[in-house]
């Protein structure tokens, strides 16, 4: 159904056009009527009509000025005049200012109306279908002009462009900016990784060319014909850059003012977005090689999101991100054996939080703190995925690491191995024992004690009377229960670290075993304490 407005003074016009049986019959609804040009300019903005049928001469505001304004702000409007015999002139002005169609209103009736509505329909449809074709081509130049930036940021940034090189590049991708003086915003999921792994390649291109879209929109609406020297660049991995030419500006106050009035558009933008964001923002750096300066200034200010989660972070040179973990962590790491065989436990988190506060002081760079764990994770033979180590975005996340040590080094019971069962078993047992946790079947226990995995299935029956699977499944099961009963981990995190890789299946099957859900499970245990 097209949405139809009728806008005309005469009251009996518009009953008159109102009760006609034509519009139903071509598939329009009358969503309101109204008397004049102010009114109609208003319901336009709130209802969002497909069709306009006015009137010329009106009160207030006439026909010609109500075209006038809805043309400077939506194009798509179909707009009907309704003239009289000596409107001709008005109906000229109309049809120059954007009017589709007019008619003459004493020639209005149940078969011409319906004439002329069937006709605007078909225009309608050619309308939409050419209006499609330019926003598909509108899409493909700009991708293909994002393409050329994206490159060419990409070498400006990489310092292997000649500035004959550099001038050209910046032409073909249709950048107006010089970037003598300039500055960057980064702005980065620190999360990346893990929202890359819940989403599908498709969904992650989508989501990222969205952001940028709004990003863009965003900074249109605060810059306007400025936007112009202002480039968004999406650059991979959850990054994105604008990149500010401040070329044109002789004074540092208002460099500095633009430059902040763009941090905090971009700011509220990832704001408003399902995944936190870092915001890093450089100096105003100046000279050609001052992008890549500003560049690298604003990378580093993201790093900060490690231990600051709550606002821009605007590089001032004061504050720097050490590349080497401090002495309490090598401490740490020397001292792990001792703690283990010591079952020292509150010297662990005593020495944990002696770390973590190390860390917040210097602003250690991440990457520092996670190969510093896999240190210590190789030191005491425990093992990690790689997407345990990509969820390490915040420096209390070694809370949660400290708390997952004291679980598998000093409060697991170590299951025993039967005395009574073949050397092929006991293998298979301490093998299943040691990695439950991880995505083992009975094909890699085979693999381990080196025989084949039937033969491997059929004694393990006969020995333990379980099968492998539902011994498998028990191990998971028990370390689950420990974990909930033990940890304030979240129940996601419980069947992750158990062994269950579908969250789903380790809810059913858990019900299924303990006759509660976990979270009930978890409640009663606490309740019993």
């Amino acid at each position: 159904m097209f949405r139809t407005i009728i806008v005309d003074d005469d009251y009996l016009v518009r009953t008159y056009l109102k009760q006609l049986e034509a519009w139903k019959r071509a598939g329009y609804e009358i969503i309101g009527d109204v008397r004049d040009g102010e009114e109609a300019l208003r319901l336009t903005e709130e209802a969002l009509p497909d069709v306009l049928v006015t009137d010329i001469s009106m009160p207030l505001m006439d026909g010609i000025e109500l075209i006038r304004r809805i043309r400077e702000r939506d194009r798509e409007i179909y707009i009907i005049v309704l003239s009289c015999h000596d409107d001709f002139n008005y109906v000229k002005e109309a049809m120059k200012l954007g009017a589709n169609e007019y008619v003459l209103k004493n020639s209005l009736d149940e078969d011409s109306l319906y004439e002329l509505l069937e006709n605007a329909g078909h225009q309608m449809a050619h309308m939409q279908v050419r209006l499609d074709e330019e926003e598909r081509t509108r899409k493909l130049i700009k991708m293909g002009s994002h393409s050329l930036k994206y490159h060419f940021f990409n070498q400006l940034l990489s310092g292997t462009m000649t500035r004959e090189e550099r001038e050209q590049k910046s032409r073909e991708a249709g950048i107006s900016g010089k970037f003598i003086n300039s500055a960057v915003i980064n702005m980065f999921i620190p999360d990346w990784a893990v929202v890359k792994a819940q989403l599908s390649p498709l969904e992650a291109d989508q989501y990222s060319r969205l952001f940028l879209h709004t990003l863009t929109q965003q900074l249109e609406l605060l810059l306007g014909t400025e936007s112009a020297y202002v480039e968004e660049i999406y650059l991979g991995e959850g990054i994105f850059c604008c990149f500010l030419d401040l070329s044109a500006m002789c004074r540092s106050s208002l460099m500095k003012q633009k430059l902040t009035s763009v941090a905090s558009a971009c700011f509220k933008c990832c704001k408003q977005e399902p995944y936190r964001y870092a915001v890093g923002v450089s100096n105003i750096c100046i000279g050609e090689d001052g992008i890549r300066q500003a560049y690298h200034q604003a990378r580093e200010m993201i790093k900060l999101k490690f231990y600051e989660d709550n606002d821009i972070l605007y590089f001032d040179g004061a504050r720097t991100i050490a590349k080497q973990m401090p002495l309490e962590a090598e401490s740490l790491l020397e001292d792990m054996p001792g703690i283990i065989a010591g079952k020292k436990q509150e010297e662990l988190r005593d020495a944990f939080e002696k770390v973590m506060a190390a860390c917040q002081k210097s602003c250690t760079d991440s990457k520092a703190v996670v190969h510093w764990l896999k240190n210590l994770d190789a030191k005491v033979k425990l093992e990690r995925t790689a997407d345990e180590y990509a969820a390490i975005t915040r420096i209390e996340d070694l809370g949660r690491i400290c708390e997952d040590y004291s679980r598998r080094l000093f409060s697991e019971r170590s299951k025993e191995i039967p005395k009574n069962v073949s050397a092929v078993i006991k293998q298979a047992l301490a093998y299943i024992h040691s990695h439950y946790r991880h995505q083992i079947g009975l094909s890699d226990a085979a693999q381990a004690v080196g025989v084949n995995h039937a033969y491997l299935s059929y004694l393990f029956k006969q020995e333990m009377g379980i099968g492998f699977s539902n011994y498998l499944l028990d191990c998971r099961m028990e370390c689950a229960r420990e974990l909930l009963r033990d940890t304030g981990c979240k129940i996601k995190e419980v069947a992750e670290q158990s062994g269950f890789n579908d969250y789903h299946y380790f809810s059913k099957a858990f019900k299924k075993l303990n006759d509660c859900s976990p979270a009930d499970y978890r409640k009663n245990s606490r309740g019993r304490i």
